[in-house]
């Protein structure tokens, strides 16, 4: 036990936490299914890599203090008084599209209209 708890601090002073956190988990799997010390620390490898990408995604949207985040499908468009394409169009004095197929309205301090063909 005393090596257990030597590897675990080992591990939290490298901070490879997720190393510590899936090592005797993968350590059981690569017994179980025989795989060699290169695939066992190969998986611990590829485990700590893509928890740490994960996590420097995460602080990068955090950081970069985007606003929140709002899918369309929880979107209540019943709260949105509607609007044609034409009225909008003539509010901002712009061209009405050729093809309203692929037009989108962002709102964001007003509204911003844009086409997509």
């Amino acid at each position: 036990m005393q090596h257990q708890a030597l590897l675990e601090n080992y591990l939290r002073q490298l901070r490879l936490s997720t190393f510590a956190q899936n090592y005797q988990t993968f350590a059981q799997d690569a017994t179980r299914t025989n795989l060699s010390y290169e695939r066992y620390l190969l998986a611990l490898c590829q485990a700590e890599a893509e928890q740490r990408e994960a996590n420097r995604i995460e602080r990068a949207i955090l950081n970069a203090k985007f606003p929140i985040m709002k899918e369309l499908g929880s979107f209540d468009f019943s709260l949105v008084q509607a609007r044609s394409v034409a009225t909008l169009c003539k509010e901002r004095d712009m061209q009405k599209p050729a093809s309203a197929q692929h037009f989108f309205v962002i709102i964001a301090r007003g509204w911003h209209i844009s086409t997509r063909r």
